[in-house]
C-alpha cells in the first residue's frame, strides 16, 4: 500500500474529494469512501471507528467493544483500511492542525493529552455511550464547520476540540480502571525488569533506566506505560525508580557485607555521599546506622 503524506488540510480534502470549510481543521465521514490509504499527516488526527475488536487497536477481552478512538500526532502513519471493519459503522476521521488552538487556553496545555502519542494498538475502546457522546462531539465540530468562517470560528473550534479531547481523556482514566487486573501483571513485570536491571549493574554504567526502556521491553509506547504506572501508583516512572532503588538498598545492608560505597555504586547512585543523604531523607537514618539497629 502506497504511503500518502499530507501536509495541509487542504490537501486532505482534496485527497478525500471533499470541500475544505477550514484551513486549519476537518472532518471526514470515511464510511462514505472505499478508499484504502496508508496516510501520513502533518497535523493531528482522531479517528473514530465503531468497530472495536480487532487485534490491531489492541482490543482485550475486559475492553468495552462499541467502538475504537485513535489518536495520531504530526508524521505518524495511519493505516486507514485497518479500521474500517464495518460499512454500516460509523467511521470519522478528524484532522487539525496545531495553529488551530494557538492564542487559545487550549493550547497551554495540550500536552496534557498524552494519549496522542499511544500507539494504534493502545487505542481507546469505547462503551456505547461514550461513543455517542464522542459522536455528538463530532457533530459539533461539523456543524461549526458549516457556518462561513469569521472572527469566532477558531475559537469555537477549538473549545469543541477541547470537550471531545476532555471526555477522551475521562474514557481513558475508565479504560485504565477496567483494565486494573491486567496492569497488575505489567507491574510485575516492571519490577522483576528493574530487580534484574539493578542486580545487572547497569545502574553503574547506563544510569538509571527510564520509561522507555520499560516500555521498549514490554511493547508499549512510552507515553502509555507512564500513564498507566502513574494511574497504578501514583508515581511517574522516576519516582517508581527510585523506590525501588531504596528498597534494593536496604536490602544489600541487612543481608550482604558490601560497604556503603560499594552498594551505593552498583545501584547507580552518583556517590556514596549522595546515597547517605539520600537515605537518611527517606528512611530517617544513615545506612550505617540502619545497618546497625536491623
Amino acid at each position: 500500500m502506497q504511503l500518502i503524506k499530507i501536509d495541509t488540510i487542504a490537501e486532505c480534502n482534496k485527497y478525500f474529494s471533499r470541500k475544505t470549510l477550514h484551513p486549519l481543521i476537518c472532518l471526514i465521514d470515511l464510511s462514505e469512501t472505499k478508499m484504502c490509504a496508508l496516510l501520513k499527516p502533518a497535523f493531528y488526527a482522531v479517528l473514530l471507528n465503531g468497530v472495536s475488536c480487532c487485534s490491531c487497536c489492541g482490543w482485550r477481552e475486559y475492553d468495552f467493544s462499541s467502538g475504537t478512538l485513535t489518536f495520531i500526532s504530526p508524521d505518524r502513519t495511519l493505516n486507514i483500511d485497518l479500521f474500517r471493519r464495518d460499512e454500516n459503522k460509523p467511521c470519522f476521521l478528524l484532522c487539525f492542525l496545531p495553529e488551530l488552538i494557538h492564542g487559545t487556553a487550549l493550547n497551554g496545555y495540550f500536552s496534557d493529552y498524552t494519549f496522542f502519542h499511544y500507539r494504534q494498538n493502545e487505542a481507546l475502546h469505547l462503551s456505547c455511550n461514550e461513543e455517542e457522546i464522542i459522536k455528538t462531539c463530532m457533530e459539533d465540530i461539523r456543524k461549526e464547520l458549516q457556518w462561513c468562517v469569521d472572527e469566532y470560528s477558531q475559537l469555537l473550534l477549538a473549545n469543541r476540540l477541547e470537550l471531545l479531547l476532555n471526555y477522551s481523556s475521562r474514557f481513558y482514566k475508565r479504560q485504565f480502571i477496567t483494565r486494573h487486573d491486567g496492569n497488575k501483571n505489567i507491574l510485575v513485570q516492571t519490577d522483576k525488569l528493574l530487580d534484574d536491571y539493578f542486580f545487572s549493574g547497569n545502574a553503574q554504567y547506563k544510569g538509571l533506566p527510564t520509561a522507555d526502556y520499560f516500555a521498549r521491553m514490554q511493547g508499549f509506547s512510552s507515553a502509555y506505560f507512564e500513564d498507566m504506572l502513574r494511574h497504578e501508583t501514583g508515581k511517574d516512572t522516576k519516582e517508581y525508580v527510585l523506590d525501588r532503588q531504596l528498597v534494593i538498598a536496604c536490602g544489600q545492608l541487612l543481608r550482604t557485607d558490601k560497604s556503603i560505597a560499594e552498594i551505593a555504586v552498583n545501584l547507580g547512585y552518583s556517590s556514596s555521599r549522595n546515597f547517605c543523604n539520600l537515605f537518611k531523607q527517606v528512611m530517617g537514618y544513615t545506612p550505617t546506622d540502619y545497618r546497625v539497629l536491623n
